[in-house]
């Protein structure tokens, strides 16, 4: 902070211009006009030739593209959202899907806040269900079917098994949390042919990416604001079978214990 604060874009373009061979600079900021330094220090350093790879959020590439802050969506801007040219014909249901693959902590317990909230149906995608072929297809349509089924009269929850599995070796680890993140992506692609669901929120990073690009087949979308301040994006796709829903993606490690509930009230009032 003293970096950006004190020294400026053009001190802070000359710390970010001495980065070589993959080095990392972790950037702190507090507010939007932290990035706004940060984002113009950027461009002086790359207009120098300094090549940087960036892993952000999404209040930075505000910040990198000039725009001004804006409020977190209204019930009543989440009502514009859904033209009715973009709707199928059979219509949606009326309750959202939330696919949750996250292991943090926080998520397990802004989980726990939701049961005590009440008004969800919640299914469980076992994972040692899933690593055994023969039984693995028919359990994550048969969990597909019942949240479909469950969307008419409530939010439907679809989640892992909150035990993490890991294997013998990093590799085994990764293989496994790549087969749990392919039945979340294939759980999501039924329940969106048997019942469009009003919203998606998807709870994780990897679930997040996944659950859009995969389970949703989302190639093209917009990206309309935050329900949340600074954290909780919410994108209204515009091609493929996920047209029109607006797909809410939701970090694990983000947020207070009752923002998932905040979440869900907000997209259910509207």
């Amino acid at each position: 902070l003293d970096d950006l604060r004190g020294g400026g874009p053009a001190h802070t373009a000359r710390l970010l211009s001495s980065l070589r061979g993959g080095r990392a600079a972790v950037v702190d900021a507090v507010c939007d006009d932290d990035l706004r330094v940060l984002a113009l220090a950027l461009a002086l350093a790359e207009e120098s030739g300094t090549r940087l790879l960036y892993r952000v959020g999404p209040s930075f590439v505000r910040a990198r593209a000039g725009q001004a802050a804006r409020a977190p969506l209204t019930p009543a801007a989440l009502r514009r959202l859904t033209p009715a040219a973009v709707r199928p014909p059979h219509g949606g249901a009326p309750h959202g899907l939330v696919v949750v693959g996250s292991h943090m902590a926080l998520t397990t317990r802004q989980l726990d806040r939701l049961r005590e909230r009440g008004g969800i149906a919640e299914y469980e995608l076992d994972v040692a269900l899933l690593l055994d072929e023969g039984r693995r297809d028919a359990h994550i349509a048969e969990v597909a079917a019942a949240a479909a089924d469950a969307l008419d009269s409530a939010d439907a929850v679809i989640r892992t098994s909150r035990v993490l599995v890991t294997g013998a070796d990093a590799d085994d680890s990764l293989a496994i949390s790549r087969r749990v993140s392919a039945a979340l992506v294939q759980a999501v692609r039924q329940v969106n042919a048997a019942r469009r669901p009003a919203f998606v929120v998807a709870k994780g990073g990897i679930t997040s990416s996944d659950t859009a690009t995969h389970g949703l087949r989302i190639r093209r979308a917009w990206a309309r604001g935050t329900l949340l301040p600074g954290i909780v994006s919410l994108w209204e796709p515009v091609d493929g079978p996920a047209a029109g829903i607006p797909y809410i993606v939701f970090a694990g490690n983000v947020g207070g214990a009752d923002a998932l509930v905040d979440a869900l009230d907000l997209l259910g009032s509207a």
